[in-house]
């Protein structure tokens, strides 16, 4: 199912709007989709966004660089750090306070990383996010922690 199908499945109450926002839309996530070599497939105005990547390019010490990388992104803060295999975080995908909680789970021995991200945070007193916010932020953070699709 294409993304234009799903928002249109999704529209309820006000399909017009949606079905435009999604027409829109699909453009700017397939350009960010190809950017950071993440293939776009029908779950990607999904609430929660879990991907396997893979470091594009591995060195001795790449978790730490990533962790750092993270944590100096005028766009991420992070909120936990569960040993050297997992950090906790939240990202602002856009320009507004909206934000989409996420982890990402380090695996040395690949060369990969479990990227799990998921809309419904926001700053108290802000509205939600719009639908592909977690894409959006996968594909930022694919981009700036230099990550492709394990598949590719």
């Amino acid at each position: 199912m294409s993304v234009l199908a799903e928002c249109r499945q999704e529209a309820g109450a006000v399909p017009a709007v949606n079905v435009v926002w999604a027409v829109a839309v699909r453009p700017s996530l397939r350009r960010r989709a190809r950017a950071a070599g993440i293939p776009l497939t029908p779950d990607t105005l999904a609430r929660r966004q879990t991907h396997q990547l893979r470091v594009l390019r591995p060195s001795v010490g790449w978790p730490d660089r990533m962790r750092t990388d993270l944590k100096a992104s005028d766009r991420a803060v992070v909120t936990a750090e569960k040993g050297r295999e997992e950090v906790w975080f939240q990202w602002r995908p856009g320009w507004r306070r909206h934000t989409v909680w996420g982890s990402i789970t380090f695996d040395e021995a690949a060369g990969t990383v479990l990227l799990d991200l998921r809309e419904g945070a926001a700053y108290t007193g802000v509205s939600g996010v719009r639908p592909g916010a977690s894409f959006v932020a996968l594909c930022q953070v694919a981009g700036g922690l230099g990550l492709v699709a394990a598949g590719s």
